[in-house]
């Protein structure tokens, strides 16, 4: 099994977050380890939004994970802690390096070597293929976003070792209550970044479609004018009526753009309502003939991992069970770790 869609911020355990934290002699309001776990500990009670979930949990993980030191073990315990739960075969991980800086103290290129060198070690111990993803952000500038795009393309090539791949794609991220998504002008300077990475052979996904702020116009956007090769979530796809809904689809079918599909943290931001509606959507994809597959996400800020994940909808498409094989299947077909040999 193969991870597509894992953001390293909500990827490593509140133990590994509370060691690093002590050794790089950080202050934090976190005074002992039971505050920090307590913290990181999702109450689905203080949750009604993404935004909530994005701005509830993140700032303080970026932040113990902001240097050299902590994106090495960061990095390494996320693929390691994934393997010896969920026996993975591959990860590809994600994050946005510019959050990882601690305004300024270290520098771009140290916090990228050392996430590079944490999944080389993964790779090599674990037998585990990993590669990295970096992500923009719809809440950054465009400046910004050409930085996290240069950064990856000075990196082409670097890091690719017993298993690990170095950087391997970008991808889109952010809170959809910007409707960033349906801002065409927006997304065709972006689709400029996305052009300058193809060329170095980088995979492109993109957050979209998670909830109703960018909607199936947001989706329909961006497989216009950015053409990912993967979406991040599109359960959106269940509300595209008549017309737009057979655009949105013939696109996806004929394009063979995967679907990274995360169920439980869906329900945790309230884009979805049950594991029901995950199933639905995965029925509803099968007919269309739409590639997707399984992943986590966040798995240790919402306590899941992989094989739980597949096989909670294993257990909720009852004798529609065989769909999850074509999971499987279609996470080997659209891993950016295939044919990326720099």
């Amino acid at each position: 099994m193969i991870d597509l869609h894992t953001h390293l911020g909500g990827a490593v355990p509140a133990s590994v977050l509370w060691e690093i934290l002590c050794d790089s002699g950080l202050q934090t309001e976190f005074q002992t380890f039971d505050q920090l776990q307590e913290f990181l500990t999702v109450n689905p009670g203080d949750i009604s939004t993404l935004d909530d979930f994005l701005d509830l949990y993140f700032h303080a993980t970026e932040l113990i994970q902001s240097s050299p030191h902590a994106a090495t073990t960061a990095a390494y315990q996320a693929v390691a802690k994934a393997y010896r739960r969920a026996k993975i075969t591959g990860m590809e991980v994600r994050y946005n390096p510019l959050k990882r800086l601690r305004k300024g103290l270290h520098s771009l290129d140290a916090i990228i070597l050392a996430t590079i060198q944490g999944l080389q070690r993964a790779s090599m111990h674990y037998q585990v293929r990993t590669g990295i993803l970096f992500s923009m952000g719809k809440e950054l500038d465009l400046e910004e976003n050409w930085k996290i795009v240069k950064a990856a393309l000075r990196f082409h090539g670097h890091g690719v070792l017993h298993g690990a791949y170095g950087i391997v794609g970008i991808d889109m991220a952010g809170p959809e209550s910007l409707q960033k998504d349906l801002d065409v002008e927006w997304l065709k300077e972006i689709s400029k970044m996305v052009a300058e990475a193809r060329k170095a052979n980088f995979g492109v996904t993109w957050h979209v479609g998670e909830t109703a702020f960018s909607g199936p116009q947001g989706m329909e956007n961006v497989l216009n004018i950015i053409q990912p090769d993967r979406i991040g979530h599109g359960i959106e796809i269940r509300n595209a009526q008549g017309k737009q809904k057979d655009r949105i689809c013939g696109i996806l079918r004929e394009r063979r753009i995967c679907l990274e599909l995360c169920p439980s943290v869906n329900i945790v931001t309230r884009s979805l309502n049950s594991y029901a509606e995950m199933a639905d959507i995965i029925r509803f994809l099968d007919r269309e003939n739409i590639p997707f597959c399984i992943n986590t996400d966040n798995p240790y800020l919402i306590h899941t991992n992989l094989k739980r994940e597949y096989e909670l909808m294993d257990r909720e498409l009852g004798s529609d069970f065989a769909l999850i094989e074509k999971a499987h299947k279609f996470f080997e077909e659209a891993t950016f770790l295939n044919s990326r040999e720099k």
